[in-house]
């Protein structure tokens, strides 16, 4: 059993990252099928838009927990459906905030920022943050995630948006300070909006922007702390037995490194192995053999662990359970 994907203090958390078609729903649902097997309440959430698990454990998913086997539950979040969620909780936020710029189409803007960069890794990011902060009724939680390079773009947003708010944390102290300076000299500002008066902010208790900033810092901080906490978090590469794959493994384990985020096991799977050699095939199962030395030279202080390419897909418990024992080491 290897100790970093087992539950230490609170729930455990297990990303389960790779190019697409690498077996990476697979081999995430076949772990998660052995850890509640070993009695961990567990739960698996695919946050790829191109949603598999459900096929791989031959049920159908949405995005509420449904029962697997004992202790295992599975999910798949619906990526449009976020989106829209989160820009929802964005709007209603801004209109509370500044309440007199209600003139303003704020309805047109949100139709813009749907289509915007990064406007899906942000809605990825809050949904993994929710679904932590309900980590206690878990013991481990397992994401089966979009391609690499989405899932390290989330992974390092929370490092990035801690960086930016803490910024407009100390523009928006400066706007207050400016306001105090000019009550003290021209009293209170007011104004109406549809017959109310309200007056205009200038002390970080009462500003509802800041307070909007503050709480912000804080959902981020508790993500950023999960994920870097080598006893809450673990990462789990899986890739072919090809170059190309070994490579963009190689930089999400540099990317993962410099945003201090836990790297301990990278599954080469679809391995061939043969009992006796067959000249047609020699040309590919050399190029296997040089890359598998080439994983063991790159990843010395990470596991690996080979899944065989077997004759059939892996589908289904009795499969799943077979794979998930070559993970987990059982």
């Amino acid at each position: 059993m290897k100790a970093y994907l087992m539950p230490k203090k609170g729930f455990r958390t297990i990303f389960f990252i790779g190019k697409g078609g690498v077996g990476k729903t697979t081999s995430s649902a076949a772990a998660s099928l052995i850890l509640a097997k070993k009695g961990y309440k567990t739960l698996i959430v695919s946050i790829d838009p191109a949603h598999n698990l459900g096929d791989v454990f031959m049920v159908k998913l949405n995005d509420k927990p449904k029962r697997i086997v004992e202790n295992l539950y599975a999910m798949e979040l619906d990526m449009e459906k976020l989106i829209k969620a989160y820009l929802k909780h964005l709007e209603d936020n801004l209109k509370h905030m500044y309440r007199y710029l209600t003139v303003i189409n704020l309805e047109k803007y949100f139709e813009v920022l749907s289509f915007s960069p990064g406007i899906e890794e942000y809605a990825t990011l809050e949904a993994i943050r929710e679904i932590l902060q309900k980590g206690d009724e878990w013991d481990i939680i397992i994401f089966d995630t979009p391609p690499t390079g989405l899932t390290l773009r989330v992974l390092a947003l929370p490092n990035i948006a801690m960086i930016w708010t803490e910024k407009l944390i100390e523009v928006r102290r400066k706007i207050l300070d400016r306001r105090r300076a000019i009550e003290n000299i021209q009293g209170e500002r007011k104004f109406r909006i549809e017959g109310e008066e309200y007056k205009l902010p200038s002390r970080e208790k009462e500003d509802p922007v800041m307070q909007e900033l503050l709480s912000y810092k804080e959902e981020i901080k508790f993500v950023r702390e999960i994920i870097t906490d080598e006893n809450r978090t673990s990462v789990v590469a899986v890739m072919n037995a090809e170059m190309l794959a070994l490579y963009e493994t190689e930089r999400a384990h540099e990317s993962l490194k410099k945003f201090k985020i836990p790297f301990n096991l990278v599954v080469v799977n679809k391995v061939i192995e043969l009992e006796e050699e067959i000249p047609k095939i020699k040309v590919r199962m050399d190029a296997q053999k040089k890359v598998l030395g080439e994983i063991q030279q790159k990843f010395k202080d990470v596991d690996i662990v080979r899944v065989p390419m077997f004759e059939e897909e892996p589908r289904g418990l009795k499969w799943l359970e077979r794979v998930g024992g070559l993970i987990i080491g059982d």
